[in-house]
């Protein structure tokens, strides 16, 4: 059983300073804080056909095991990522990402979460979301805090 659902939040930096923030690993493991914590991630960009396979673990401490992410598409000019993801319970997770320019300063980045945990999927669901919902958070505090007063 698939469960999908779609968060957007408008970003105060130009589509092109979140569609680069967004590629930057550290970036990720920066808006994660909290959350999950990566070991494994890469150091550079990431690209179409890369695999990243990473260790992870929930609130810094508790280990869930090994997660693969598979960049399906990096569209610079739409500013679309997409990945297939899989790992410990969850046998199928798709994760499409948009940034949207609203403006020379202003963007929209929207995640299309799309996840297969079979009989799992409606417990693990609200955690899923749960999480990039807290991403966005920590994404525009890191925004934020870069801005001049």
């Amino acid at each position: 059983m698939r469960r999908k659902h779609t968060i957007s939040k408008v970003y105060p930096v130009s589509a092109q300073a979140l569609w680069e923030d967004i590629l930057d690993p550290n970036a990720l493991a920066d808006s994660m804080k909290g959350s999950l914590t990566y070991s494994g991630l890469p150091r550079e960009p990431v690209f179409e056909g890369q695999r990243i396979v990473v260790s992870i673990k929930r609130w810094g401490w508790f280990p869930m095991g090994r997660w693969t992410m598979d960049v399906v598409r990096r569209d610079d000019d739409r500013r679309i990522l997409e990945s297939r993801e899989f790992g410990s319970l969850v046998r199928d997770y798709r994760h499409r990402l948009e940034v949207e320019p609203l403006g020379d300063s202003e963007a929209r980045y929207s995640d299309h979460l799309d996840l297969d945990a079979g009989l799992l999927t409606d417990l693990m669901f609200p955690t899923f979301v749960s999480i990039y919902e807290r991403r966005h958070e920590q994404r525009l505090k890191r925004f934020f805090a870069r801005k001049p007063d």
